[in-house]
């Protein structure tokens, strides 16, 4: 469940004018249901992901307090009772949330001036769990920036509103909610990898699978190449092969294992900037993060 649990910024403290621009007494501008529509924006990314069984909203307004920035988070006992209560596993808390809107005018000259809207979103999220004594917590700040360009021909000068800028808050909070969905569902980056050929047909037929993406066949091919290479270069090569067949069916653990192997062979024979070296390093050093994020993964979804 979203739980809002964020105070509301005062309608007066939103504005904070900048250059050239002037104080206007009868400027209305309210931060009223921005934090709903975040927790809202969140929520709906977050249902797109089959990790969840269910993904709810909490109705409720928690906090009446002024004290927009401040957090005032739930403690384990608050948590255990609000899971219970409303019959689910976990919260994520929107713990603070408040804007800062800046206005600036300039003149390039007298026929000639811009106008610059800069709307700024600062908040706090948490994820709680009954049980655990510590949160997970995101602070996070995003910008939205627009501007006019104004020329004195024409007869209509062009300025924000407090509509304008209440659309900018509203865009702002909703792309702010869907990006903060990645801490929170798996997601997977795309990445390069490469294979190395050679001209012996074992090698060129190996390779020929592994383009056809035939990764056991490629690897039946590989192995007794790399098992009776003799030249190290070759072995290194065959080593890398063999590493990313292992990372391809996620046996992250046997692709170190050979990546390694290359690692050693490239580190006694080649110099410190050798470009086969650091490719291979780079290499050991993605596999090693795959497999700690595989290990968490699994922790979190149970597996």
């Amino acid at each position: 469940m979203i739980v809002n649990n964020a105070a509301q910024q005062p309608d007066n403290s939103l504005i904070q004018n900048g250059v050239g621009a002037e104080k206007d007494s009868t400027f209305s501008l309210s931060a009223d249901s921005m934090a709903y529509l975040f927790c809202l924006a969140l929520g709906k990314s977050m249902t797109e992901s089959p990790v969840f069984d269910d993904v709810r909203l909490c109705d409720d307004t928690l906090r009446s307090d002024s004290v927009y920035i401040i957090s005032r988070p739930f403690t384990p006992n608050d948590v255990k009772l609000f899971c219970d209560e409303y019959d689910v596993d976990a919260l994520i808390t929107l713990d603070k949330l408040y804007f800062k809107v800046f206005l600036i005018n300039q003149s390039q000259n007298m026929y000639f001036k811009w106008s610059l809207l800069t709307v700024i979103v600062t908040g706090e999220l948490k994820a709680l769990c009954p049980g655990y004594q510590t949160a997970l917590t995101i602070p996070f700040t995003d910008s939205l920036q627009w501007a006019t360009e104004e020329t004195l021909y024409y007869k209509e000068i062009i300025e924000f509103t407090s509509e304008d800028i209440q659309l900018a808050m509203r865009y702002l909070v909703e792309y702010a909610g869907e990006k903060m969905n990645k801490h929170y569902v798996p997601y997977w980056d795309s990445d390069t990898r490469w294979f190395y050929t050679n001209i012996s047909s074992q090698w060129k037929r190996a390779s020929s699978y592994a383009i056809a993406e035939n990764w056991e066949e490629a690897a039946n091919e590989w192995r007794p190449l790399f098992d009776k290479a003799k030249k190290w270069k070759q072995k290194a090569m065959l080593a890398s092969n063999m590493a990313l067949y292992f990372e391809i069916k996620g046996d992250f653990q046997k692709a170190i294992e050979y990546a390694e192997i290359a690692n050693s062979l490239l580190k006694e024979n080649t110099d410190e900037d050798n470009t086969l070296k650091l490719r291979q390093l780079s290499y050991l050093e993605a596999l090693t993060k795959r497999a700690e994020n595989d290990e968490t993964l699994s922790l979190q979804l149970r597996e």
